[in-house]
Order: structure tokens, then sequence, then C-alpha cells
């Protein structure tokens, strides 16, 4: 596996961190096998981040990339998109897309590139996929509660998770890692500023680690450049819903948010709560809720949980505790007020001085 897929899925990790004390067992083959090999194999270890002493000579190359495009307000989710959700087969699905891969659009690369990414595990499983799937469905019905009336909707939502059925049609196939990597890339290019928020964060682990590599582990923390902080608030500024998660998942790393000073009296955030703050401004931005679309129907499944109307009260009454939410609305107000008056300083995207020297000219 590359490393912009391994990191990326790593990075992807750190959401299902959030929901893992509330419930576990395996959804799929797709959700587990592949973070856990890449993150074996690539070693990848959470960076750590001096904000506050940004270096203004570039350590590692700026990655060229066109602005990213700003999504409309409410931002709502694409015919592929959707399509992408709600098919029970991705290999029809990635067919239709890679038959005219050169007219497609950067939403429908990014979504192809998503769709093999999503079904590799398909290619290396040795079991008979559809068999695997049937094995793992059987011990999921066991383990349900005899005569609980919610047992409908865990197994619809059970199901809706499964990708051993969505990908079940990739067996026997290959899907190149370079060519998910490409589409991610052509994405980029095109302006998605989901592509270029996963190709940011997997440059930006990379280049940390090997300072803190070259350095030594006693040296000072590795340090961001201008023209990171710069990207990483432009992906911000697009609204994107998914693009702001991803960003959310690099700063709210443990490593790096005790790097960062928050708010108005410079406070540390709490991860955890920092993330869900992240998740909530998505939804706020997205009423779709997207990229978190998935995470109602595990917890319905594996929890038992199936009520919520709405990620938020997903969040506040099963995912995090009384006081995790209470903080994860503060930093929520804080995310808001950064990007609706370009205050970067309040979520710590700001080095010490800039602040002030900007309202000085």
């Amino acid at each position: 596996m590359n490393r912009l897929t391994a990191i990326g899925l790593a990075s992807l990790v750190a959401y299902g961190l959030l929901i893992a004390s509330k419930y576990t067992g395996v959804v799929s083959a797709a959700r587990e096998d592949p973070v856990s090999r890449s993150t074996a194999s690539d070693g990848v270890q959470a960076p750590s981040l001096d904000v506050a002493e940004v270096d203004p000579q570039p350590r590692s190359t700026a990655i060229s990339m066109p602005a990213p495009m700003s999504r409309p307000e409410p931002a709502r989710a694409s015919a592929v998109a959707i399509e992408f959700r709600t098919s029970r087969d991705l290999k029809a699905f990635a067919d239709a897309l890679a038959a005219r891969r050169s007219q497609l659009t950067a939403d429908e690369r990014y979504h192809l590139a998503k769709a093999l990414e999503e079904c590799q595990f398909a290619t290396s499983l040795n079991e008979d996929l559809v068999a695997y799937g049937a094995k793992q469905r059987r011990q999921f019905l066991a383990s349900l509660p005899v005569g609980d009336p919610l047992n409908a909707k865990r197994i619809a939502a059970y199901e809706a998770v499964d990708n051993t059925q969505r990908c079940a049609r990739f067996q026997g196939t290959k899907i190149s890692p370079k060519d998910v990597e490409d589409l991610f890339q052509e994405a980029a290019q095109q302006g998605d500023p989901r592509a270029q928020a996963r190709i940011l964060v997997a440059e930006l682990n990379k280049s940390l680690n090997n300072q803190r590599t070259e350095t030594g582990q006693n040296a000072t923390q590795p340090r961001v450049t201008m023209d990171n902080l710069s990207q990483l608030i432009g992906l911000l500024e697009t609204r994107d819903p998914e693009a702001m998660i991803i960003v959310g998942q690099f700063l709210a790393q443990s490593s790096v948010a005790s790097q960062l000073r928050i708010g108005p009296n410079g406070e540390v955030p709490e991860p955890s709560a920092f993330l869900g703050a992240f998740s909530l401004v998505a939804c706020d931005l997205g009423p779709d809720c997207t990229s978190l679309s998935r995470e109602p129907q595990l917890a319905c499944a594996y929890g038992g949980y199936c009520s919520s109307s709405s990620f938020e009260e997903l969040y506040q009454n099963f995912l995090a505790s009384p006081w995790a939410y209470s903080q994860a609305v503060r930093y929520r107000g804080m995310i808001l007020t950064a990007i609706n008056t370009q205050n970067w300083s309040l979520i710590g995207l700001q080095p010490p001085g800039t602040e002030k020297q900007r309202t000085s000219q």
C-alpha cells in the first residue's frame, strides 16, 4: 500500500477511536484490515507540531496545487457522492466511472479513488469474500438479543455498512495503489478540497516524522512552514465538510493538539473533544453530513443506539461524555468564529505576532 493511502487511512483511525469505546466488533474487512496492515507496515506515528514557532524557512517542499474550490452553502451531497454511498456494487460503480476517466470531474475522480481504496482489501483476501461475509453476518446475528424490538433496525444498519457485499466483485482483480494515488492527485489538481486535504495531511505527517528522525527524539519539536499553515487555512476557508474533518483529524492528534494554543486564553485543546468539534462544524456547514453518514449506522448496528436524528444528537447522547460534549460545543464556537472572521489564532493556526502585525499595518 502506498504511503499516501496508508497515512490517509491512518488519519481516519482517529475518528474510529472516538467511537471505539462505545461498541466493538468487525464491521467488515474493509474498515479494519487495510488500516491495521498499513499502519503496521509504514510505521506511521502521530507527529508533534510546533505551531508556536512556525519556521519561516521551509524545511519541506510546499505542495503545488491550485486554489481549492469552495462549496456552496449549505453543502449538499452530489449525485456521485450519493451513488457511492448507496451502491451495493462498488465494482459496477467504479467501472462506469473508469470507462470515461478522461472526462471525469474532480468530484467523480475523488469518489472513484475512494471506491477503489475502500475495496482494496477484497483483492488480497484469500478466503472467498461472499462466504466470509456470510460468516460475519451469522456471527453478528448471533450477538443480537433474542426478541429485541431493535433487531430489525440493527440488521438493516449492519447490512448498510457491510463492505463485503459492496466489494465482493473486486475479488480476483487487481487495484493498483498508484492508480488510487493518481486519482486523488488528479482530483486535487482540479481543485477538489477533500483530495487536497488528504494529500497535504499525508505529506505533513511524513515531513514532521522525517524531521523527528533527523533531529532525534530529544530535539525541539518539529515545525511546519508558513506555506503549510496557509494551505491548512485555505482548506478550512472552503467550508467543505469532508476537508474540514480531514484537517481536524490532523490537528486533533494528541501530539499535535498539545502544541496548539486556542481560544482567547491560549488553552490546549482536549484532543477527542477537538475532533468532535470539527465534526460538529462539518455538519453545521453540510447538513447532509456525508462524510459522517456511516457513524449512525455503526452505532445502531453495534451499539443498539438507533434513535439519533442528527450527528450532533448521536455525538451528545452516545459518542461523547457530557464533559466532552460541552468542550466540543465550546471549541465548535471557536472554529466557526475563526472561519467567519479569519482570526485563525483562535484555533492555533496563526503564529504569535502575526495578528499584531496585521492590525498595525
